[in-house]
């Protein structure tokens, strides 16, 4: 009989789109099993990208804490907790690490495998699953995930052998002309910016070479820096209204490369196998830096800011190596 597996790995959207090989590596191993992923419900766009996930269970965890006490919130926590039991599968795989993701995990009654909780980010969470494993927290996101399914589920993984597969039409978005650069220059933690001045820069560079800049946003806040870059480079840079996420992955989808700190659509648009450079500002590049099937490159580390024109000898680098996708 094909084995029922659940995945949970549902916030944020740089570590979904970080566990995204390991649902081509079940696949591989068990190719008639039917394989679900637990999501909340504002990243539901990013796991539809993979043609390997059969089934999404959807949670709102972020939103269901601000109305803990009503009624309609706990009556689709119910719902939730129904599906899961009545679901019968043969194991979860919890990749969160979370008290509420191994809360979940337990509710569907079956047997379930976590991090130990020496390696677990809220050691709690490990007291709820059927079974724990020592994979370390020190290793990248794409490397731990792959490593914690393979683990679970008793097959070994090959590091060179990383698949996506995602599978995305590429759209250009009106008012912006071919070739473009893809630019996400936001990011929720403030640490991990890079200045503006440095954006601005590279886009007049860009902009010299014939391609123009897209940049994204997701609040007023970043909409407005955005805007003080665009303004920087008259006619050179677009900035769009705010797209869905599914719409965001088919703009970068059709970019010729892709610039950005380390946020969700910088790791994205790696995933989708663009020429991508990461920024890293903020945070540790052994750990964060692009993982991709196509050329990509990072540069900078936690407190080690990168010059205009490394970023751009980097992105000439990867467009260099880079396949026909």
């Amino acid at each position: 009989m094909a084995k029922k597996i659940l995945v949970i790995k549902s916030s944020s959207m740089g570590d979904i789109v970080h566990a995204l090989p390991v649902a081509y590596d079940i696949k591989k191993h068990f190719p008639d099993c039917e394989l679900s992923w637990v999501v909340e419900e504002s990243f539901t766009d990013i796991p539809k990208l993979s043609p390997y996930i059969d089934k999404l269970v959807v949670t709102a965890f972020r939103r269901w804490r601000k109305h803990i006490f009503s009624s309609s919130v706990r009556g689709e926590v119910l719902g939730v907790r129904r599906a899961l039991s009545e679901a019968h599968y043969d194991l979860v795989i919890d990749l969160q690490g979370l008290i509420r993701t191994a809360v979940l995990a337990r509710w569907a009654g079956v047997e379930s495998v976590g991090y130990s909780r020496e390696n677990i980010k809220e050691p709690l969470a490990a007291r709820f699953y059927s079974r724990t494993l020592p994979v370390s927290n020190k290793l990248p996101p794409v490397l731990r995930y792959r490593t914690m399914a393979a683990q679970a589920l008793g097959y070994s993984i090959d590091e060179h052998d990383l698949h996506y597969g995602l599978r995305v039409m590429p759209m250009t978005p009106t008012g912006v002309e071919t070739p473009y650069a893809a630019l996400a220059v936001n990011t929720s933690r403030e640490e991990k910016l890079w200045p503006k001045s440095r954006w601005s820069e590279v886009a007049r560079e860009l902009a010299a070479d014939g391609v123009m800049s897209v940049l994204f946003w997701g609040n007023d806040k970043e909409r407005l820096y955005c805007e003080q870059i665009a303004s920087s480079v008259p006619g050179k840079v677009v900035v769009l209204p705010r797209l869905s996420l599914k719409a965001l992955a088919e703009v970068i989808a059709g970019a010729k490369c892709l610039l950005g700190v380390d946020t969700g659509l910088t790791h994205l648009g790696a995933a989708l196998g663009i020429p991508s450079v990461g920024i890293i500002v903020g945070t540790s590049a052994e750990l964060f830096s692009l993982v991709s099937e196509n050329a990509c490159a990072t540069v900078g580390d936690k407190g080690v800011v990168p010059q205009p024109e490394e970023v751009l000898a980097a992105m000439h680098s990867v467009l260099a190596q880079s396949v026909e996708r």
